[in-house]
């Protein structure tokens, strides 16, 4: 198995926490949860991620900021809202996936597993 990361940033905790279980027992390494804007930016400053999970509202506003830092790195993402308007993050963000809660973990490891990570397929 190809070791592969993932940034979960995500404020609603059983919520992450059913995420990372279901994606670390998919052999993935879940970075966070983080449940702060500033919190994913800060860790961003000092690591890298092959792709990630992003809830749009989170405990210091929306995840925008962090969702442009992994687009002008090229890092793939989804994002995973329940208050967010689907066309709208598909228009703004084209190279992103959305999928809407609530859904199962299972549906954010397929659509993770369609990026491709460092030049491989994850």
């Amino acid at each position: 198995m190809t070791h592969k990361t993932v940034l979960l940033v995500e404020d609603e905790m059983f919520v992450a926490l059913d995420i990372q279980m279901t994606l670390e027992d998919e052999g993935w390494e879940v970075l966070g949860p983080f449940a702060s804007t500033r919190e994913a930016l800060e860790f961003l400053e000092a690591h890298t991620v092959d792709c990630a999970i992003l809830d749009v509202r989170l405990t210091d506003g929306e995840v925008f900021p962090v969702a442009d830092r992994l687009t002008d790195s090229g890092i793939p993402f989804v994002f995973h809202s329940a208050h967010a308007n689907p066309a709208k993050l598909e228009q703004d963000y084209p190279q992103a996936l959305v999928c809407q809660k609530p859904c199962h973990p299972t549906a954010l490891v397929e659509k993770l597993t369609g990026f491709r990570v460092e030049g491989r397929a994850a």
